[in-house]
């Protein structure tokens, strides 16, 4: 008898384990883990904050398009792009490549080539300089994006501009995914005891003691979600010193010399990072906050600097809301069309 009790207790506990993760998996965290139904952003997948999610689908209403390299067929190309999951449209959603607003906004053709597993883009693009595929594509601008608190670790670093790989060489290193498929999730998983833990423990910590993501009040609303005025962000692991903000200016001086003696003029797009963005905004900011751009600024410079950070923080002083996806570290087409509507390219 009591082997048949503790049986049903068993059986009655794996259901119940079972039920309860079906639940939540059904009401809550396969929309917030998957994107079966809608992109969503990387903050509230893992911060596990259902409440700030952006529901969104990916469709362009923009005239022109830019080219990945799988569409090249020796169209002409006015710029080529290079970066990291901003110029792979990680955010999902409405127009979420920015250089759709380059090609539409400017008329400009636009051909984008993605990132190589250990090479640098400074690197990389000097390579093409060496190895000829330059003087084969023959584009006017050659655009570097990267994310401002990840940049000075690759491109403050010593560059070797005569290296050379051929363009049969480079496809050996496989190129970075930005905005791949999210891995396949089942309903009984991890994530539905850690939307319970962490959604207990936000109330008291800014990141529940154990996550990444931070949480803090906005002195106004700027997103338009059910928590208009939540900034949702990941702090700085660190945050770029005066010498390497010199070492990276001087080495894209030095690609900008090399890529104008082929005619072709450069463009550096360090993406201002959200927190970087908000923070002037946030209630009792006990955080420090970058000052990247606002050491770049003033250095002499032989390339095109895109100052993202001034361009957007002008629209978020005025009132603009959603420059950046409330639940994502990424900006969203208003952030891509207040940048590129300055006609940079002529």
């Amino acid at each position: 008898m009591k082997y048949k009790r503790w049986c049903r207790i068993f059986l009655a506990v794996v259901a119940l384990f079972i039920g309860l993760n079906f639940l939540l998996w059904e009401v809550v965290t396969e929309d917030l883990l998957t994107d079966k139904h809608y992109a969503g952003g990387d903050l509230a997948r893992m911060g596990y904050l259902a409440r700030v999610k952006v529901p969104r689908t990916n469709h362009v209403d923009l005239p022109k398009r830019h080219l990945e390299v799988s569409d090249y067929a020796g169209q002409k190309i006015d710029v080529l792009t290079i970066g990291d999951s901003f110029s792979q449209g990680a955010a999902g959603g409405r127009n979420r490549y920015y250089q759709d607003y380059m090609a539409s906004l400017s008329g400009v053709s636009v051909l984008n080539v993605g990132q190589y597993r250990g090479i640098d883009s400074i690197t990389t693009v000097s390579i093409w300089c060496n190895n000829g595929y330059l003087d084969r594509l023959k584009p006017r601008y050659v655009l570097i994006e990267a994310a401002e608190k990840f940049s000075f670790d690759e491109f403050a670093q010593p560059i070797d501009f005569s290296r050379i790989l051929s363009e049969e060489q480079l496809k050996g290193y496989r190129a970075k995914g930005g905005a791949g498929q999210m891995p396949e999730v089942s309903f009984i998983n991890t994530g539905n005891f850690k939307f319970i833990l962490y959604n207990l423990l936000y109330p008291i910590s800014d990141h529940a003691f154990v996550g990444k993501v931070h949480v803090r009040h906005l002195k106004g609303d700027l997103f338009t979600t059910a928590e208009p005025s939540t900034l949702l962000f990941l702090k700085y692991k660190k945050f770029a010193t005066a010498d390497q903000i010199e070492a990276l200016n001087r080495n894209l001086n030095t690609l900008s010399d090399k890529l104008a003696q082929k005619g072709i003029r450069l463009c550096f797009m360090p993406v201002v990072d959200k927190y970087n963005l908000y923070s002037e905004f946030i209630v009792d900011n006990p955080y420090p906050t970058s000052d990247f751009f606002e050491k770049l600024r003033p250095l002499p410079k032989r390339y095109i600097f895109v100052d993202t950070k001034k361009v957007l923080l002008d629209e978020v002083r005025r009132g603009e809301k959603d420059v950046f996806y409330a639940d994502d570290t990424h900006w969203n087409w208003k952030a891509s069309e207040a940048i590129f509507s300055r006609q940079l390219f002529r």
